[in-house]
């Protein structure tokens, strides 16, 4: 009896012994990515508004596609926009190639305002600039609850173009958490892809 007991026991260390590796490395792999102060992070993705921002051709920007997307809504005559927007140039030069991608969504009435402007700041061309005509994109973020009120404003989208995450106000995003959050989002969506 006790032989029988101590193979049981002995099959079951070793069963134990194999297979609790692969579930502290799956347990570690699906943590979601830390949240930073102030970042609201959703439950469960929501689908984006259905509105289209404009690049300067006219043209529609799409806002699914990269493993990460950084909508910031901004504006010229916005001081905390234009005071946060060199750490989201810092965060698209540390995060860019590894799938990060940042659209500015200005809220000014022309591109004419928004280019003189960003050649003013020398902002270089590294984020992809498009105009939310009317706001109608950022009013579609405040009726859908996702906080927006005001600029600036900012939401993280997936590949599918879902809100996975909002902020409220200005933010440093080149700060070590943010960076931190950024990299466990994009680590998440390829292994997704894998």
């Amino acid at each position: 009896m006790l032989e029988v007991l101590t193979r049981h026991v002995g099959l079951s260390a070793m069963v134990l012994l194999i297979l609790l590796p692969l579930v502290l490395f799956r347990s570690a792999w699906a943590e979601p990515a830390p949240a930073f102060e102030g970042l609201e992070v959703l439950e469960r993705p929501v689908p984006g508004p259905n509105v289209a921002l404009l690049d300067e051709t006219g043209s529609s920007v799409a806002l699914k596609g990269a493993p990460v997307t950084v909508l910031n809504f901004w504006a010229t005559w916005c001081a905390p926009c234009v005071a946060e927007l060199p750490t989201l140039l810092a965060l698209d030069e540390a995060l860019g190639d590894q799938g990060l991608r940042v659209v500015a969504a200005s809220l000014d009435r022309t591109y004419g305002q928004i280019n003189s402007f960003w050649t003013a700041q020398g902002w270089g061309d590294s984020v992809e600039v498009a105009l939310d005509a009317k706001g109608s994109l950022f009013r579609a973020f405040s009726s859908q609850d996702l906080g927006a009120r005001g600029v600036p404003y900012t939401a993280v989208l997936n590949a599918q173009g879902e809100v996975v995450s909002w902020y409220a106000g200005e933010a440093d995003w080149a700060s070590a958490p943010v960076k931190a959050y950024f990299e466990g989002l994009l680590n998440g969506a390829l292994d997704q892809s894998e």
